[in-house]
């Protein structure tokens, strides 16, 4: 048995169960994992819930006669940009060319599926994981693209694997800062206010996976957490993963190298997952006008490692100017502070971030008034001054258990 698909999540989209599932069992034998839906609206609804690295779409189906088309054409309307290949069988060829114009990876008929669609889907799929990275760099939020930036263009074997563990844990960090920001406070299970105090890797995971059991966990942080650890059982690499961590900050070894092929695989899993999927912005709004039906904001788009990218937006309510949003594409922005600071410089248009990083503390402990720490985001100088009213002990007691 081959190994060639191995985690690989595909959603193969054909009103022929019988069919679809005897041409695809080649790729299941390859160690992929496959889901079965019969039909397009199915299918996208699928695509909202849970992560794919591939779809398998029949041209003919429903709804409507070529379903495959429409369900095509709603992912591109609705910005999704995972890779498809596309099943045709006889008399679909205009519907084929159709297809690749709204961007279908590549095709297949069905008649020859059984030698072909194999080589196919490791192919598609090899070349968007080749290239993973690189579209972190430019598409995901930019405390997240400059990482993966580091971790891409790191050549020294030792180096890289440290700045691998570094974007994992900033993955963690920058999906709980989600989670605490779109979540009702709730007390986490298991989580301790010493861990709060002073978060390490294995803390920010925790924090990850405790907020993901609270039934109103923001959709945003459940669609990123799933980007990396979409079932209990992936849960074991991330653990073994920080646990080399742990070793290497201590002194105690390196990782090995099969530790750090499995941490590549990881992120540029995700990576690919995160830059198909990943249909928010991360902004700072600049100003707010109101034509008496919606709010109007100009802000600076925070993706990828260059300079923020000016936009406007339209939103319900007015928000307050200055301070991070996350602006979903089908939802009310998300306000991130205190987790998430930012400060501007309106002479070079350029945006710092800094990000939650435990409490700092006096003499009395963890008292009601204590104030965040944050950590920077960039290679900038160090800020002395970064702080919001409500970012204190108090804030973090509503998820602390008693």
């Amino acid at each position: 048995m081959t190994s060639q698909l191995n985690g690989v999540r595909i959603l193969v989209a054909d009103d022929q169960s019988d069919v679809a599932r005897t041409l695809c069992r080649p790729l299941s034998k390859s160690g992929a994992r496959l889901r079965f839906v019969t039909d397009g609206e199915t299918a996208l609804a699928e695509v909202n819930t849970r992560p794919y690295d591939l779809l398998l779409i029949d041209m003919k189906m429903p709804p409507y006669e070529w379903g495959g088309l429409w369900l095509l054409q709603e992912l591109q309307k609705g910005g999704w940009r995972m890779p498809s290949l596309v099943l045709s069988g006889e008399g679909s060829k205009q519907q084929v060319i159709e297809a690749l114009r709204m961007g279908a990876s590549d095709w297949v008929v069905k008649d020859d599926a059984g030698e072909e669609l194999l080589e196919r889907c490791v192919k598609v799929l090899s070349d968007r994981m080749n290239h993973s990275l690189e579209f972190a760099g430019t598409s995901l939020p930019t405390p997240l693209a400059r990482r993966f930036a580091r971790y891409s263009r790191t050549i020294d074997r030792e180096k890289r694997i440290s700045e691998g563990l570094h974007a994992l844990e900033a993955i963690f960090r920058f999906a709980a800062i989600l989670g605490l920001s779109s979540t009702t406070p709730a007390p986490l299970r298991g989580i301790r206010p010493d861990q709060f105090a002073a978060p390490s890797m294995g803390t920010w995971f925790s924090l990850c996976t405790a907020l993901g059991t609270l039934p109103d966990a923001g959709d945003d942080f459940v669609r990123m957490l799933s980007w990396l650890v979409p079932e209990r059982s992936d849960h074991q690499l991330v653990q073994e993963l920080i646990s080399a961590r742990n070793d290497l900050a201590h002194g105690r070894g390196a990782p090995t190298s099969t530790q750090a092929e499995q941490l590549d695989g990881l992120l540029r899993r995700f990576a690919h997952r995160a830059s198909s999927s990943w249909r928010a912005d991360l902004t700072v709004p600049t100003t707010m006008t109101y034509d008496g039906t919606v709010y109007v904001a100009d802000v600076l788009s925070l993706r990828g490692v260059d300079r923020p990218v000016p936009k406007k937006v339209e939103i319900q309510a007015p928000v307050i100017t200055g301070q991070a949003f996350l602006v979903p594409r089908d939802a009310a922005p998300v306000p991130l502070a205190p987790w998430f600071l930012t400060q501007m410089d309106e002479t070079s248009n350029s945006v710092r971030c800094f990000q939650f990083d435990g409490m700092h503390r006096d003499k009395d402990g963890l008292v009601p008034a204590a104030p965040f720490k944050y950590a920077k985001t960039d290679e900038g100088a160090e800020v002395a001054t970064v702080s919001h009213p409500d970012a204190t002990w108090q804030t973090l007691t509503a998820w602390v258990a008693n």
